[in-house]
Formats: C-alpha cells, structure tokens, sequence
C-alpha cells in the first residue's frame, strides 16, 4: 500500500500539525507502507532552500515550488501532476481551508482523506482579514469537504464538523509517545508555556496575569516567536517578572523543563488540541486551561488541569489555586490516568486500519 500525506509543512519545520503528519508517515513506513510526504519548499519565516526530495525516518519527502504563499497558505500547481504519478492508494490531506485540499478534491479516482485538524480560531487570535478568509472559505467551498473521508481530533470538532459542514468524521486523536509514561515527575521549580510566541497563543495576557497571581514561583516560556518576541521581553524587563523567554529549545530540553515543571501553561481562548498539554500529563503535571476548546479535551478540566476564562483575574486566581498542594495532587493524579488514552500504540493503528478499510472497498 502506497499513502500520501500532503502537509502544509514538515521537517524540519517544527509544530503541532507537523509532528502529527511525522508521526502517522514513520509509523506507516515502520509498518511496511510505502510512505510519503508531499510538502513545500518553505519555512514559516524566512526563505527556504530544503532538499527537493529526501528520506527522513524512513518517509520519502518531497517539497514542491510554491506559486504563492500567504500566511501559512501555499499554492503550487506542481501537486496535482506529482500526486498522479505516484498514484497513491490513499492520500491523506491535512489543514483545511489550504488550497491543497481544493487541488486534491479535483483529482478523480483517489481515496482521500482530509484531517482539518480543528481550526476555528476566533477573532482575537487570528484578526479580521483572517476571519473573512475562514468565512468565505467555509460558505463557498465548504461542499468539498464531503469529497473527503473526514478524520476529527476532538469530540468538539467532530460536533462541529456535522453541525457547519454536514459531514461526519472518525474521531482520532493526536498523541504522545508510550515513553514518556516511563519519564517520573521532577521537581516543581517553575510554571510553563510551550509554543509560538504570538498573539493566538494569548501570551500577553498570561503574562499580565502572572504578574497579577503575585506568585514567586519561575515562569519559563519556550517556543519559537511568532512576531510578538520583542514585546515579551520588553514587558518582562519593565516589570522585573521572574519570567524566562528562552526562544526554541531542543526536545531533550523540553522533556526536563515538563518534568520538572510544577504544570503547564495553555493560555489560548482556543486550541484545536493541545499535544503539550499531554507530554505534562503523562508525566503526571496538571495544566492551567483557557477558554473552551480541544484543550479541554486533552486536558479535562477538575481532572487533569484547572480551567480559567479568558480574563487577567481568572488566569491569576487559576495560577495561586495550582499553589494548592492538595489540588496538585489531585490533578496530578487524574492527568497521568488522562492521558494514559492518547499513547501513540493506541492511536496510530487507527490510521492504518483506517487506510486498510477504504482500500478493501
């Protein structure tokens, strides 16, 4: 069986859609499937010049010329006629709204498989130019979608995908590696965020927040900056806050920082899932939620993490609450046993006996 994933970005391109795309190809390749990437020549900052094709894990990658390229949109009209010399039995589009869904829909004869990975972001965090762009998407060329065998990652967009598309989908959800459960919890030296550094991610206020808790204990914030960087510093030196901004870190250093972190950070209004909320949990560290979103089905609130509203007050009573020893433990407890469901030996043979099912029709 041959499966194509085409994929807005990959390796090495770091994020959440990434690794879900790394994860499902390496394991089809370490299954036997003739496994392939279909990608583009891009970076999500700066100019690329990656390899046109190369083998990473055991995946054939292949990174076609951009025509154009908006956000994190690409257009190439190089994908169609790659798609139809490789003839895929299956191939699996990720992220909608990308023109590549659109492209692939138009291609007759394949099985496909679109996974959206729930990206309906509001206003706040996307802006108004965006949000046009998801509406008139979504009303002019939302009937594609049911061309697609359709793959939802949280009951919340499952739901949501029947009420605004009128499809149905397979509920799969991201996961996490079986090794972490064997990771024992550290030390509880400082709160943390994992993720870009930008205005979906809410950063801003959480730091406000922080401040407001009158908490002692460190905040280290890692991730890549996603435009708002400068601004984080520049508040955290005006206000002398114990923060630490350490931009990018390797995997190694992120695995020590959750492991000795007293819990996570997700401050976003909305998330489509939420995977480093799990990488804590199955080293038994609980989360601060916000908002309402897939975040709260990775990580359940009063079971693995304490839920606030998207408010400076809310954050900063959630964060002195998690100071509670008591309610620590709790969570501690219920997010190691939370997560226990989303290790990848459950969920990667989902995508196979997936594939398996549409090829035998």
């Amino acid at each position: 069986m041959r499966v194509v994933q085409v994929s807005p970005f990959y390796s090495p391109v770091v994020g959440g859609v990434e690794t879900v795309v790394r994860q499902v190809a390496e394991y089809l390749a370490s299954r036997g499937v003739e496994s392939w990437v279909v990608t583009y020549d891009r970076l999500r900052r700066g100019k690329a010049k990656l390899p046109r094709e190369e083998e990473i894990g055991g995946v054939k990658v292949i990174r076609l010329r951009p025509d154009l390229k908006w956000s994190h949109g690409t257009y190439s009209r190089e994908l169609i006629p790659y798609l139809q010399r490789l003839r895929p039995d299956v191939v699996h589009v990720h992220v909608w709204r990308h023109p590549h869904v659109f492209q692939v829909a138009k291609i007759e004869g394949l099985t496909k498989v679109l996974q959206p990975h729930s990206p309906f972001y509001g206003l706040t965090q996307v802006g108004p130019l965006i949000r046009v762009y998801y509406a008139l998407t979504d009303l002019l060329g939302g009937k594609t979608m049911r061309k697609y065998r359709v793959v939802s990652i949280t009951p919340l967009e499952r739901d949501r995908l029947r009420e605004v598309f009128g499809v149905s989908s397979d509920l799969i959800p991201n996961g996490i590696p079986d090794s972490l459960f064997s990771l024992s919890p550290g030390r509880s030296d400082h709160y943390l965020f994992l993720g870009r550094i930008s205005r979906e991610k809410n950063v801003m206020l959480m730091l406000r927040a922080f401040k407001s808790s009158g908490v002692n204990r460190k905040l280290i914030m890692a991730g890549p900056d996603g435009g708002l960087g400068h601004t984080v510093r520049r508040f955290v030196e005006r206000n002398a806050l114990n923060v630490d901004y350490l931009g990018p870190v390797s995997s190694e250093t992120k695995m020590e920082m959750i492991r000795n972190c007293r819990a996570v950070l997700n401050p976003s209004p909305y998330e489509g899932f939420g995977i480093t909320l799990l990488e804590g949990e199955a080293m038994g560290k609980p989360a601060i939620i916000v908002g309402r979103g897939g975040q709260e089905y990775a990580a359940p609130p009063n079971v693995a993490s304490i839920r606030a509203e998207n408010s400076e007050f809310s954050v900063a009573e959630a964060v002195r609450a998690m100071e509670d020893d008591e309610i620590h433990s709790k969570l501690s407890v219920g997010a190691r046993m939370w997560a226990e469901n989303f290790k990848l030996s459950k969920v990667l043979p989902r995508f196979l006996s997936l594939y398996e099912s549409l090829t035998r029709r």
